[in-house]
């Protein structure tokens, strides 16, 4: 199928998608269409960090981003700063991280088994970011409008998440408090909501504790409760 037969239906399905499950199933089924494995949606986000430790739609286990925060790539993946630029989309491979003497990424992404890319900067309201990651474990040869495509298919999506309600506050407050939690922030909510201390979370996550205090008092502002115990009632509520 043409790459513009291919971008049309998979627009289509997109604006018919009538919920989260549906929308993350078509858009799955789209970057599949052309040529990649995963996709990650991040939209109208107020820091970078937030398009992969709280992403709008992803096909990323949960598994995945609370490792990937544990790895610490939240805060040094160079890709983030891309999604949160307004340059032109970018495809790349094991070569553009060679170029930028990125090696500590090329690692991380060949450990991973990525083998590349497209990462799509979209339009956001100020001081907000929004965007689309495709990613490919397989050594495909990619159309060269596909990043033009991945454009497309990154704006209807996140014009049809806001349809649907998943983006511009459409949630209860408790729930959009507890949103703006990285995975690993829900992890250690989790573990204190089941009564474990800071030290026994650090045991249990295999983190040090300085990790623990530090995230716990992160929680604790973001949730906007002073006690643990007040943070322990937001997330039975949910």
């Amino acid at each position: 199928m043409h790459l513009l037969d291919i971008t049309a239906k998979a627009v289509a399905d997109i604006c018919n998608a009538n919920d989260k499950i549906e929308l993350k199933s078509v858009i799955h089924s789209a970057v599949q269409s052309l040529g990649f494995d995963s996709f990650n949606l991040g939209s109208e986000k107020t820091a970078k960090g937030q398009f992969m430790t709280d992403p709008t739609l992803t096909n990323w286990s949960y598994d995945d981003l609370v490792a990937y925060e544990r790895n610490g790539w939240s805060e040094r993946d160079p890709l983030l700063d891309y999604a949160a630029s307004s340059g032109a989309p970018l495809h790349w491979t094991h070569a553009t991280w060679q170029a930028q003497n990125r090696f500590d990424y090329l690692e991380y992404v060949q450990s991973s088994g990525l083998v590349s890319g497209v990462t799509v900067p979209l339009l956001a309201k100020p001081d907000q970011i929004s965007a689309l990651t495709l990613l490919s474990w397989s050594a495909r040869e990619h159309h060269k409008d596909v990043t033009q495509a991945a454009a497309i298919l990154g704006m209807v999506a996140t014009q049809r998440a806001a349809a649907i309600g998943l983006i511009s506050g459409q949630t209860s407050v408790g729930s959009a408090k507890y949103r703006s939690l990285s995975p690993l922030q829900r992890e250690i909510l989790n573990w204190m909501a089941g009564g474990k201390t800071n030290t026994e979370i650090a045991v249990i996550l295999g983190q040090t504790k300085r990790s623990i205090d530090y995230h716990v008092i992160e929680i604790l502002k973001k949730l906007e409760v002073s006690t643990r115990t007040q943070a322990a009632a937001i997330f039975a509520s949910l």
